[in-house]
């Protein structure tokens, strides 16, 4: 057995991610240089659980419903 990748399975609302991950867009709008670099990281975290979601398991999280 591989042991070099991990596994992981979550439970994922797509609707509430995407909602959080404007939210965390518009409060990075609101902050200083520094700490935008650092909600820039978790947007980038959650756009990669959300390509993963979308491709493994066909759940749009980032796709709005008039898209």
């Amino acid at each position: 057995m591989d042991n070099s990748t991990n596994a992981y399975a979550l439970r994922i609302d797509g609707p509430l991610l995407r909602r959080q991950r404007q939210w965390l867009l518009e409060l990075s709008n609101t902050v200083a240089k520094d700490d935008q670099d650092v909600l820039e990281g978790i947007v980038a975290l959650l756009d990669e659980i959300s390509d993963q979601a979308h491709d493994r398991y066909g759940i749009d999280c980032l796709l709005d419903s008039a898209s």
